[in-house]
């Protein structure tokens, strides 16, 4: 199980007490090597199969055998991390985004816990409620908390955050325009992270819905006319979060945000699909540093054949490395 030892800072302002407050020097340390997999059971109709247990399952890291250390049926309560980010700060956007997230968070099991990350070019705001358009404002928009500021940034703070919470399903969820914005942490360097923290990250990318658009046609193709927009995330932003979201075991949508009430529906469809997955956690026997690959089977099932989803590998952690993965990035 992973350990988060946190130095809470002073400073948390009365009027926000829920607000999820670090210390500036606060150091994320995860003292475990356990591979823990987020895996989903269906029959030849797509129903998921709920009466599954510890014996039924079979793991193999890279075609080897593992002994399955810890389970968790797929009734057990989910930790939720959700990040939002502001570039570019778009009041409806964000009235919608935050009425869609009051409405999901409502619809939560007591067993589930989560928090939200706001950010924009200015400012930073965590708290572990639904925050209105008036906390952003002041918090996000006036630049007064500090935190990260930036995409990638962002991401890696709250994979922490939510790898040091309770319960044995976690999941982040990220909203954004996909573009980064000269994040400390490189690409790279998220990736890997989000590979060896066992973390399936689910992705909205919006598109513009009032951007400039302008037309063009290919002459050499002779084709039809297209269309672009100007300050919209390109497809590679957007192919970067798509990549990352399968990598680590979820999901990206991408389109353009309609209303609160479609967003609402999306993280739903989320939940219900996390809702769905037993947890399976295993201890592997090398670290060396390499992409390991993952299969799960079903067994004792005579005559049933099933569908099995889950993530295809994990970023193994380094001998010298398994007992320590230290971030100076944090969530304020």
């Amino acid at each position: 199980m992973n350990i988060i030892r946190t130095s809470l800072g002073s400073g948390i302002l009365t009027v926000l007490a829920a607000v999820v407050s670090f210390a500036q020097d606060e150091v994320v340390r995860v003292e475990t090597n356990l591979v823990t997999l987020n895996v989903a059971v269906t029959d030849k109709r797509g129903n998921y199969i709920h009466d599954l247990d510890k014996s039924h399952f079979v793991v193999f890291d890279n075609g080897k055998k593992q002994n399955i250390d810890t389970f968790s049926p797929f009734s057990a309560p989910v930790s939720i991390g959700v990040v939002y980010d502001m570039h570019p700060a778009v009041e409806e956007r964000t009235a919608s985004v935050l009425q869609a997230l009051k409405q999901f968070t409502q619809k939560l099991k007591g067993g589930d816990e989560y928090f939200v990350n706001v950010f924009g070019d200015r400012g930073n705001l965590t708290t572990d409620f639904v925050p209105n358009e008036e906390q952003v404002r002041d918090w996000v928009q006036s630049g007064d908390r500090k935190g990260p500021t930036t995409l990638y940034d962002a991401i890696f703070a709250a994979s922490n955050k939510v790898s040091g919470m309770k319960n044995p399903k976690k999941i982040l969820i990220v909203l954004t325009d996909g573009q980064d914005h000269n994040s400390e942490h490189s690409l790279k360097a998220l990736r890997l992270h989000l590979r060896s923290v066992n973390l399936p990250l689910y992705s909205v990318t919006f598109s513009q819905e009032n951007r400039r658009m302008f037309s063009y046609a290919d002459i050499n193709r002779n084709g039809p006319r297209q269309t672009f927009g100007v300050g919209e995330a390109s497809e590679l932003d957007r192919g970067v979060l798509a990549e990352l979201s399968k990598t680590s075991g979820g999901q990206s949508f991408e389109g353009t945000m309609r209303n609160r009430y479609y967003l609402t529906a999306l993280c739903t469809k989320v939940m219900d699909e996390i809702n769905n997955q037993y947890v399976i956690g295993f201890y592997p026997e090398e670290q060396d540093g390499k992409w390991h690959k993952l299969k799960v089977a079903t067994i004792n099932q005579p005559g049933m054949k099933y569908k099995i989803s889950s993530r295809r590998g994990y970023q193994s952690r380094k001998a010298l490395e398994r007992s320590r993965i230290e971030s100076s990035v944090k969530l304020k």
